[in-house]
């Protein structure tokens, strides 16, 4: 802190240039500091706010994976497998599979005069099903 100096008796025009100069001085130092420890926090503040953002994107795909984690452990409990179909799940067991087999089988099948594509699809769409369990 600057202190106060009494103006010496005689003090000519000279001296108190001299204390100005000095007293620019001063505040040029203490202006280039201050812009220094803006920067300085500016960045702090610019690697806290990164570190947050990747905090929580850390977070949301431990979540998500932690999800999903679950969803394949419950599954293979259940020993049930999921599809899907026009984007809807759809979680059948290896019997609930074998049966829907049948009921297309009744309905698609070449012999009963059904579609042999059709049937194919099908197939191709419940193989996965039993084959899983």
């Amino acid at each position: 802190m600057l202190e106060e100096q009494p103006i010496p008796p005689g003090a000519d025009i000279s001296w108190l240039q001299d204390q100005l100069v000095e007293c620019h001085k001063t505040i040029r130092t203490l202006l280039r500091q201050l812009s220094k420890e803006q920067a300085r926090h500016a960045e702090t503040q610019r690697a806290y706010q990164l570190t947050v953002a990747n905090l929580l994107e850390a977070t949301r795909e431990s979540s998500k994976i932690a999800r999903e984690r679950d969803e394949w452990k419950a599954q293979a409990q259940n020993g049930t497998r999921t599809i899907s179909i026009s984007n809807l799940p759809l979680r059948l067991s290896a019997e609930e599979a074998s049966a829907v087999r049948k009921a297309m089988a009744r309905l698609h099948h070449p012999d009963v005069g059904g579609d042999p594509e059709r049937m194919k699809l099908w197939n191709s769409l419940l193989d996965p099903l039993e084959q899983a369990a």
